[in-house]
């Protein structure tokens, strides 16, 4: 799918750029055309009416211009090779070449037949490469006069093959960088493709569990239909788990499937102290750390920081830390807590003691369905979906998640809020 869009993005670009190049090259070539028609007609024209009403004739030839004029005119005149004058029954009876290029008086005549023959006043003789113009002369017949073409043709001949090359050239240049672009255009349709794949591909994986269970939990009821719900309360125990399990997962892969459409998350943006949303979360995670012998300990909290956001999504993603955190401290480890903050930005940073994040493995840390460790998933809970959707939340915020270090003397993880500022709605999200 991702190929075939590719290879239509390319032929689209090319179509249009073929074209514009056509249209380009075909107005230039008719522009240039036009203009040699143009200074042939006006030599032509010149060469029958730069002395009007004065055709005088010498020894049998037709004097044009006087000289002044011919001299005048001749970077006009300089296609013009013949000029005859006919009597009325189209016999020659004066003829003048100012170029001295026409070969004989046969060419001569059959050249005037076939303009006489011609209905037009102007016209182009192909066979002898000319192009004439003729007007009524008092004789009563026509005085007529040629131009040569052959500069013109060659002219025209050469931009066609210029023009034609470099269209060729322009074509080869454009379908490398249609090619280049086609390949950054895709590039976050083929992402987003892979992500959408993966994340379809990891729900099933882990929907697929939970299924199981509650399958099976039903089986086993169902060989025993006649015990009672106390005696089969450890298999409905098991099944409202597995269910409980199941449910906060479509709950949060629709969290996230709705922020990847777009859709209003409903967030209820206000002022918030963001020192008190901390020490509640806290509060509720020190009672889990005690019982496990975890030392839960709080550096720093700044007092007065207000945060334009809503509070519930920023206590969900604060929660998410913090049970991040204490599913992965190494056992009689420590939690610490602390705030820190700049002119615009307050950063909350949370580190727990424990095994370090490999550095290979850091940078899909906020990806989802994501694990470091996918031995121990079933035993610390969760599906991999928690950083994820913190992530989408401080994004929500105009905030950032990060890992801020991970080595021998713990992990750390810290969100970035802007103070007291207007945080941007998702469709205003780029």
């Amino acid at each position: 799918m991702i190929k075939k869009l590719k290879r239509r993005f390319i032929l689209s670009n090319m179509l249009m750029v073929i074209l514009v190049l056509f249209a380009l090259f075909f107005s230039l070539t008719y522009v240039t055309y036009s203009f040699q028609v143009q200074l042939s007609e006006e030599a032509l024209k010149t060469a029958l009416t730069c002395n009007p009403g004065d055709a005088l004739f010498t020894n049998g030839k037709v004097v044009v211009c006087d000289e002044q004029n011919f001299d005048k005119n001749n970077d006009k005149l300089h296609t013009v090779f013949l000029i005859v004058v006919t009597d009325k029954e189209g016999k020659i009876t004066a003829s003048d070449t100012s170029a001295n290029m026409f070969v004989s008086p046969e060419n001569v005549r059959k050249v005037t037949e076939l303009a006489l023959r011609d209905e037009e006043d102007i016209g182009i003789i192909s066979s002898y490469t000319v192009r004439f113009m003729k007007i009524p002369h008092e004789s009563g017949g026509y005085k007529i006069a040629f131009a040569d073409r052959t500069s013109e043709v060659a002219i025209m001949a050469f931009l066609i093959r210029l023009y034609f090359a470099a269209t060729l050239f322009m074509c080869a240049i454009m379908y490398l960088i249609s090619r280049h672009m086609a390949k950054k255009a895709v590039e976050p349709v083929e992402k987003s493709w892979e992500d959408q794949s993966r994340f379809i591909a990891d729900a099933s994986h882990e929907l697929k569990t939970p299924l199981t269970v509650i399958l099976a939990n039903m089986d086993i009821m169902d060989l025993n239909p006649d015990s009672t719900v106390a005696e089969q309360k450890k298999w409905i125990d098991n099944t409202k788990s597995e269910a409980k399990r199941m449910t906060e997962l479509v709950n949060d892969m629709l969290f996230l499937a709705r922020s990847d459409a777009a859709v209003d998350q409903r967030y209820n943006f206000m002022d918030v102290e963001l020192a008190s949303v901390v020490k509640e979360c806290i509060l509720a995670f020190e009672s889990v750390a005690f019982e496990k012998g975890i030392q839960f300990s709080v550096v720093s909290i700044l007092d007065n920081i207000i945060v334009n956001g809503d509070e519930a999504k920023l206590k969900q993603a604060i929660m998410i830390l913090l049970d991040n955190a204490l599913k992965y401290v190494d056992k009689k480890g420590s939690i610490m807590v602390s705030m820190a903050r700049t002119q615009r930005y307050v950063k909350i940073l949370i580190l727990n003691t424990g095994k370090p994040i490999p550095i290979e493995k850091q940078k899909n840390l906020f990806e989802r369905f994501y694990r470091t460790d996918d031995s121990r998933s079933r035993e610390v809970g969760g599906y991999g979906l928690g950083l994820a959707i913190a992530s989408n939340i401080l994004e929500y915020h105009n905030g950032r998640a990060a890992l801020e270090y991970s080595d021998e003397n713990g992990t750390c993880f810290s969100y970035t809020l802007p103070i007291k500022m207007l945080a941007r709605t998702r469709f205003a999200k780029k």
